[in-house]
């Protein structure tokens, strides 16, 4: 209780997130990236995801945290990535957690772990040599995406992020996996580029029509 708490305390402090920090996503595939919707201002990530949460189909909890690590990884590290990509992303990966029956709870944890769901191409996962001895995701032979986001057990060692202060990284948890995702995505380049969006991505699956396919999304979210 106290945590959830903690963690909802965390979301509510931000005061006045600057609407480009919301909205922004250079998800582009050698295209100029397209203009950014513009919105109000807005007060409390809370209260913009609720609003939001029903038309782009995406749960409320999901969309909150998509919109904070956006918002944190431009404060901290001045990446300007865009919640959209990250939502895109989300939608690809597990579809925003909700992947093999899951839910979101109340405090961003999947109610289902979920391990290796390659919902791209389930006919082609992919095969990644063994870095954890099965640590994170609890295969001892080869390492396999975990969590909402789907995040490599040896990026997930090297990024995780907790958005709770003092708390430890949990990547079943949408807060947490969205502040490691949107922290390791601004390590591989400047996502507001076209070049450093699309090796940010390729970086998750590099597979091209992966990468048209999040890139489609996020414009969709973007409108």
């Amino acid at each position: 209780m106290a945590s959830t708490l903690v963690r909802r305390a965390v979301m509510k402090r931000i005061a006045i997130v600057v609407c480009c920090c919301l909205t922004t996503t250079a998800c582009v595939d050698r295209l100029e990236p397209p203009l950014p919707p513009t919105h109000r201002q807005i007060e409390q990530v809370q209260d913009w995801s609720h609003k939001r949460s029903g038309p782009y189909d995406i749960p409320e909890t999901a969309l909150r945290a998509y919109a904070y690590a956006a918002w944190a990884v431009a404060k901290q590290k001045n990446c300007n990535l865009g919640w959209p990509t990250l939502a895109a992303l989300g939608e690809s990966l597990s579809n925003h957690g909700r992947a093999n029956d899951s839910q979101l709870g109340d405090d961003g944890t999947t109610t289902v772990p979920l391990r290796g769901l390659n919902l791209f191409d389930p006919a082609h996962p992919q095969e990644v040599a063994d870095t954890d001895a099965g640590l994170f995701d609890g295969d001892p032979t080869k390492d396999i995406p975990i969590g909402p986001l789907q995040i490599m057990p040896s990026r997930w060692e090297q990024f995780n992020a907790a958005v709770e202060p003092d708390a430890k990284p949990n990547p079943d948890n949408i807060n947490d996996a969205s502040l490691t995702l949107a922290g390791f995505l601004c390590s591989v380049g400047d996502p507001s580029t076209p070049d450093g969006w699309a090796n940010g991505v390729q970086q998750i699956n590099a597979n091209p029509e992966f990468v048209k396919h999040v890139h489609a999304i996020a414009k969709k979210y973007s409108r």
